[in-house]
């Protein structure tokens, strides 16, 4: 199991102008983070793909105590034109110099990535708690997370993976390109601090929700 990094929270305050759009529902729940202009709290999970964060989603948002939405990189994926995936003006697979898959993206790829995070952050501001399911590529992906996520309760979850228990989720699961876990383990965590790490090689998705949950609780 991989240590505690930090127990902080991201941050405690927001420019109340960023919240105008908070509902009646962020104002009644009553607990840090959700009351008058402050933003709700979002949980990010970061790690490779078949690494098991998906699953850890879903638990949570099945035994947290408040309502928490849940979105992802997949889902910024999946709002492309169907012509626009394999594509460099948009999202494709290419091998770096190492032989690695890498997946790359173009100017509209790079802008629906962006329009994603910015998204993502709205709702947060907006009065609704919040589970991020991500797969951070590059220092400038990371960069605009930290951006635009400036002034949330945000609580950083590392999801790491054996590489080999990652490449037999990849091969079992039958809808990722060979090769992309291998890919994307030596860079992912690049950069990133963590309130929590945690390791999915041996331990069920509901098990590791747990304790997202009761590190996340001791944490506020």
């Amino acid at each position: 199991m991989f240590p505690l990094v930090s127990n902080r929270r991201a941050c405690a305050t927001t420019d109340p102008a960023d919240n105008q759009g908070d509902t009646d529902y962020a104002q009644d729940c009553g607990r840090p983070g959700s009351i008058g202009n402050n933003p709700m709290s979002v949980i990010f999970l970061n790690g490779c793909t078949s690494a098991g964060k998906s699953s850890i989603a879903r638990h949570l948002q099945d035994r947290l105590p408040a309502p928490h939405l849940l979105t992802g990189i997949d889902d910024a994926f999946a709002m492309l034109p169907a012509h626009y995936h394999n594509n460099p003006d948009g999202f494709f697979f290419d091998r770096d110099a190492n032989d690695l898959v890498r997946l790359n993206f173009g100017p509209f790829g790079l802008a629906t990535l962006k329009s994603h995070h910015r998204a993502a952050a709205a709702i947060a501001r907006s009065g609704v708690d919040l589970i991020l399911d991500e797969v951070i590529q590059t220092p400038e992906l990371r960069l605009d997370w930290m951006d635009v996520l400036q002034g949330l309760d945000v609580f950083f979850v590392g999801v790491h993976c054996d590489l080999d228990e990652l490449e037999r989720r990849e091969i079992a699961r039958g809808d990722r390109l060979p090769g992309q876990a291998r890919g994307q383990i030596g860079i992912v965590h690049e950069g990133m601090t963590y309130d929590l790490e945690i390791d999915s090689t041996n331990t069920e998705p509901v098990d590791l929700a747990d304790e997202i949950i009761q590190v996340r609780a001791g944490s506020l």
